[in-house]
């Protein structure tokens, strides 16, 4: 499932096995570093908690040469608990949470509503439980060899889908065929059938406030066609689907641009531990960027140069998901 779990309340230490953590390697909990972000009811971003649907704690445990993040997520109503899991990032990546170790997700009423296992490097490994709020198991995917990657030499997996059950206990998938519908925290939806692990046919979904529809052929998508609220007919195919942001100026001259911009004593660059900074911002769906998040150690003064010669050299083109633009997180490297 894309961006898309009994509480085990232990630090998680990844090993060779991705086995918990030992009690010898924790360290400290560095409460006084802890960070709390507030979402509303569809995962967007919020200021306070009042106005919040749940709110997420990332708070940094372990030693410098073993730092991980702890992200506990809680349902802000009842302080009960919608998530918990580890990482190495202390922000969320392009394409979310690189968990690592055991990760689980809870629904308001307590039930548990997702188990899943990561290994080292954030790839989904073994075997994931996913359920109704009744407590009866609704899905069960486990992993499977697809290619080996070319820069580490590990193996490349994907996700094969050996059940699927209704909320009556009734059979709809089995090993890779039939029916199968996901459903996400937000109200979005993406169901069809699969044939031998692949999408077959007419594959229809809900997300970004409208209605989509999709044809596979063995899994390769042949069309798609977004039904925008106002009566708009969007039409893309596989290479049109997804694309990723771009700055104004093509990204060497644009990194060229915000390097001239950067004017800093060398006596403030010489605190810093490393020369290369790498700055998380949001490109939103109308080009702006905002959200600039920086590692907790680079001095303010330094933050406040570098995201104003980035925001200097002008808008991005956003990003776009099935025709329609996007917020997307994104990267960059400044060498100072």
């Amino acid at each position: 499932m894309k961006r898309s779990i009994l509480v085990l309340i232990v630090l998680v230490l990844i090993g060779a096995n991705t086995e918990a953590l030992s009690s010898k390697v924790r360290g400290d909990v560095f409460i006084g570093d802890t960070i709390v972000n507030y979402f509303d009811k569809s995962g967007n971003s919020i200021g306070t908690k009042l106005a919040s649907h749940s709110y997420q704690c990332v708070v940094p445990v372990g030693d410098e040469l073993n730092r991980f993040f702890n992200i506990v997520s809680y349902y802000t109503d009842t302080d009960s608990m919608k998530s918990f899991a580890y990482s190495r990032d202390s922000t969320v990546g392009v394409f979310g949470w690189k968990y690592i170790g055991e990760s689980t997700t809870y629904y308001p009423n307590g039930q548990l509503k997702s188990l899943e296992k990561f290994d080292t490097n954030g790839s989904a490994i073994d075997s994931s439980y996913y359920y109704y709020p009744t407590g009866k198991l609704k899905m069960l995917v486990t992993q499977v060899e697809s290619g080996q990657n070319p820069f580490t030499g590990g193996a490349i997996t994907k996700p094969y889908y050996l059940l699927y059950l209704d909320s009556l206990g009734n059979y709809l998938l089995k090993r890779g065929n039939g029916f199968i519908r996901f459903d996400y925290d937000n109200g979005d939806y993406l169901e069809g059938e699969l044939k031998d692990n692949e999408r077959e046919g007419k594959w229809e979904g809900w997300n970004m406030g409208s209605r989509y529809e999709e044809q596979y052929l063995a899994g390769v998508l042949q069309s798609g066609k977004r039904f925008r609220a106002n009566g708009e007919l969007i039409s893309y195919d596989v290479d049109t689907r997804e694309s990723a942001p771009i700055p104004s100026l093509k990204m060497n001259q644009f990194m060229k641009a915000v390097s001239r911009q950067i004017d800093l004593p060398d006596n403030l660059i010489a605190q810093l531990k490393s020369t290369i900074i790498h700055v998380k911002f949001v490109v939103n769906k109308d080009g702006r960027l905002s959200d600039f998040k920086y590692d907790s150690d680079i001095p303010f003064e330094i933050k406040r140069e570098i995201t104003a010669a980035i925001l200097g050299v002008g808008p991005w083109m956003p990003g776009r998901l099935q025709g329609e633009p996007v917020a997307i997180n994104y990267t960059i490297p400044i060498r100072l």
